[in-house]
């Protein structure tokens, strides 16, 4: 802090306090504080009342810092939200796997049905073709 500049007199709660701990924790595990040096600020980050006093402790660390009342704002996102259909328009669904892949299963269906049919003249046999479409139709999305 300069000369100039006024500490801040907002005061903090035990959020405040536990996110300051929290980013202590990860600077002793960076190893950029000793054991010592870690007890200290963390007593002192115990009982801090205001902002500043939290802010202190933290002059000579890279980030992580933790978020304080009346810092600066936060940085806006870097990635796009996701853009929403407009109100009253619902967004077509996306098809299924076994919707994709329904046509050439089906198909396979037949020929298996088919093929089995020749190699062992069981009329039963093309009760496949049927039964696949029908569990194909069940599997799909509603």
């Amino acid at each position: 802090m300069t000369a100039g500049e006024e500490r801040s007199p907002l005061r903090i709660g035990n959020a405040e306090r536990t996110a300051a701990l929290k980013a202590l924790d990860e600077h002793l595990a960076a190893g950029r504080l000793d054991v010592d040096e870690y007890a200290d600020r963390s007593a002192a980050a115990a009982g801090a009342v205001v902002a500043a006093d939290l802010a202190d402790l933290f002059t000579d660390l890279p980030e992580p810092h933790p978020p304080l009342p009346g810092g600066p704002a936060a940085p806006p996102p870097t990635a796009p939200l996701p853009v929403a259909p407009p109100a009253g328009e619902v967004a077509p669904p996306q098809p299924g796997t076994l919707e994709r892949w329904a046509p050439q299963l089906m198909g396979v269906a037949v020929v298996v049905a088919i093929g089995l049919f020749l190699l062992t003249r069981q009329g039963v046999l093309m009760l496949l073709i049927p039964l696949a479409a029908v569990l194909l139709w069940a599997g799909r999305r509603q």
